[in-house]
């Protein structure tokens, strides 16, 4: 080739070069800069290597090399190939671009985004849509014990794997798991539920349990929980979780399940009845909304036996040791709601107050005549509770309804004495004491008063985060007077009772949820709060403290009752983020002894530590002390113990020691040892291994 020929080449690449660099900005074309050019007659590429880069807008590409043909618009990039666009990145061997258009060809690549990335021998597409060839999914690190997917052929489109065939899951090592076409968001988890414990309990032997959901349609993910115990058999059930949202209102829930022949020592149920060999349970939570006004919650629990939980599945157990099954449907409105409650009992070994349905309606405290405020309720429900022990099955249908009046009188701005008044109408079917239909009317009537001071302080601290205080004071004297709240009780199917409770219950007949259970009412309560505050250093006010007293005083004491009840207290501290105390007393002033504290003090270090201390006391039944310890080593460790000493015994209930292990960015596994002590069900050690997949 003539000299003069290359020299007008190599003029006119340099001056295109240099007209692109000029003028890229408003026309948009691409920006290719390196350390070398040169350019090929044959194929009319512009060929730049050594720090080779094109970039257009956000997209920027880089190689060893890149040739661009300006006819096609084209860039063919070799050695190190590197596409970023945003938050995207892809990494390949080699492969072109199309400016115009987007469209990527590449071979032996690497894109994702944290923490999802894929491989795969060939892509075809644009960052919106990729279709992948043997590709591989993983999440976090490229390490063999990363979960991950691998598909023959995948196609990911905006955040969503929308086509996949010839899937398999597992972990980089290998995929055990096939699975059909599905559709998944790579930004939400992927496997959302993965779990195994290994360990050794004395009444359970040596264990193994691992638990597995994976996605079978958009917000649903199915899969399975298995146990296996060497001195009890395989228990084993189905379990899922679901989610959605959208404009409209969310929808989530879970389900699990167990099915075991239990071939060990069962022992007797909380009545003393022999456990069944075959056990079983099954759980399921839901709790949905649609639009800003209706819910819908439920929850079913079915337990073969009362103890099949607590042998199998001792942390639940702890949280629910009686369990509930109910559905509720609630839409609410401005000044009023309308509720449909079921309460169903699929298990027999206790008593439940079953309501089938009630359908409710309440009226919430709104402006009536002269400054008045009203409210109303009113429901119908079916109740049933089954033969229990001594107490035979009962069965009525209970129509109520409850209108209350209040009206404020400001007497001066730091006090307000309200006068109130109510009635109540309630009528029975099936009714006791020889009648089929029974209806009871009470009325009550009373007032609050209420008094309000302030004060404010001009005190500053910045290890506190004190900008100023402000004490409120707010003594309130309440009086109820109810003297037919008893009436009838003889005819009454006494389903709804009081149930045990050592708080203060609502002094109102209005509020009382125990219908069939009411006492006569000639009752005042005092109570005295305390509150401290200091400004918030974002918005308002926070509380650093909060002292309360309350006292009732019955003219009328019903059997077994006096006249001064006991007197209650409950102080709440927290003057940081990272310290918090509580404190609940009751005291009874007749015997002057303590009838019951509980504390807890609470301490963290949100990098490095925290720290539970409480206590609980109620006199003749319990006198327990638990403190909980965690401890961060380094990035990878952290160590935990717990203690539970019954200072009523003298004797540790409990005592467990554990290391909880970080593996790189995916698993957390647990090493516990925990000891018992006492006449308990469970065994008197305990070594767990657990292990947790994090979220992916």
């Amino acid at each position: 080739m003539p000299f003069a020929r290359v020299s007008r080449q190599i003029l006119a690449l340099a001056l295109a070069l240099a007209l692109s660099a000029a003028t890229r900005a408003q026309s948009g074309q691409p920006d290719l800069t390196g350390k070398d050019f040169r350019y090929d007659d044959t194929t009319k590429d512009a060929i730049v290597t050594g720090d080779a880069r094109l970039g257009l807008g956000e997209m920027v590409l880089t190689a060893d090399e890149i040739r661009f043909n300006a006819g096609t618009q084209t860039a063919t990039a070799h050695g190190h190939l590197i596409i970023t666009s945003g938050a995207r990145r892809l990494v390949a061997d080699e492969g072109t671009y199309h400016t115009p258009s987007g469209h990527i060809t590449a071979h032996n690549l690497r894109v994702g985004q944290f923490p999802v990335y894929v491989t795969g021998e060939t892509v075809e597409g644009t960052f919106d849509e990729l279709v992948f060839t043997n590709a591989t999914v993983f999440f976090r690190e490229n390490v063999s014990y990363t979960p991950s997917v691998h598909a023959t052929r995948l196609t990911y489109a905006k955040g969503k794997i929308v086509r996949a065939e010839g899937l398999g899951v597992g972990l980089l090592g290998g995929h055990f798991l096939q699975f059909p076409k599905f559709e998944q968001a790579l930004d939400s988890d992927f496997i959302s539920y993965v779990s195994g414990h290994v360990g050794y309990r004395g009444r359970l032997g040596v264990f193994a349990e691992l638990g597995l959901h994976v996605p079978v349609a958009e917000g649903v993910k199915l899969g399975a929980d298995v146990g296996l115990y060497s001195a009890r058999g395989v228990m084993v059930g189905p379990s899922g979780s679901y989610h959605r949202a959208d404009s409209n209102g969310s929808m989530t829930g879970f389900f699990r399940s167990g099915y075991i022949n239990d071939s060990g020592d069962r022992r007797t149920d909380i009545l003393g009845d022999p456990v069944p060999r075959d056990r079983s349970f099954f759980t399921w939570e839901h709790r949905q909304t649609y639009g800003e006004h209706f819910t819908l919650d439920g929850e079913f629990n079915y337990w073969s036996d009362s103890e099949v939980l607590r042998d199998f599945r001792s942390k639940e157990f702890d949280r629910v040791q009686q369990p509930d099954s109910f559905i509720e449907a609630l839409y609410t409105n401005d000044n009023s709601s309308f509720s449909a409650f079921g309460r169903f009992h699929p298990n027999s070994y206790h008593r439940v107050q079953e309501r089938l349905p009630e359908l409710r309606f309440d009226l919430f405290p709104t402006a009536a005549l002269l400054g008045s405020y009203q409210r109303f309720n009113a429901s119908a429900v079916a109740l049933e509770s089954d033969a229990f022990g001594p107490d035979p099955r009962r069965r009525t249908t209970r129509l109520d309804a409850y209108y209350g009046l209040e009206r404020p009188i400001a007497l001066a701005p730091w006090f307000t004495f309200t006068p109130v008044a109510g009635g109540r109408v309630t009528h029975y079917t099936d009714a006791l004491g020889g009648k089929d239909e029974y209806t009871r009317t009470i009325g009550e009537v009373g007032f609050d008063a209420r008094l309000l001071a302030s004060g404010t302080f001009d005190r500053k601290s910045e290890i506190w985060e004190i900008d100023g205080l402000r004490h409120l004071v707010e003594p309130k004297l309440s009086y109820r007077y109810a003297p037919e709240a008893a009436h009838g009780r003889a005819y009454i199917p006494p389903i709804d009772q009081r149930v045990f409770s050592t708080y203060l219950q609502p002094l109102s007949i209005g509020d009382s949820r125990n219908l069939d259970d009411l006492t006569a009412l000639n009752t005042v309560r005092l109570s005295f709060n305390n509150t401290l505050q200091t400004r918030d250093t974002k918005y308002g006010s926070r509380n650093l403290a909060a002292l309360n007293f309350a006292a009732d005083y019955r003219f009328d004491p019903a059997a077994g009752q006096r006249h001064v009840s006991d007197i209650y207290t409950e102080l709440a501290l927290t003057p940081a983020p990272w310290l918090r105390f509580e404190v609940f007393h009751r005291f009874d002033p007749h015997s002057t002894r303590q009838s019951e504290l509980n504390t807890g003090v609470t301490l963290i270090d949100q990098e490095w530590w925290s720290l539970r201390l409480a206590t609980h006391y109620l006199r003749n039944d319990y006198d327990e002390y638990f403190l909980e310890y965690r401890r961060r080593l380094n990035e990878s460790y952290d160590v935990t113990a717990l203690w539970r000493y019954d200072g009523k015994r003298n004797r540790f209930n409990e005592q467990s020691y554990g290391v909880w292990q970080r593996l790189g960015q995916t698993w957390a596994v647990k090493y516990e040892v925990s000891f018992f002590d006492g006449p308990r069900r469970e065994s008197s050690f305990a070594l767990n291994i657990e292990i947790e997949l994090l979220k992916f």
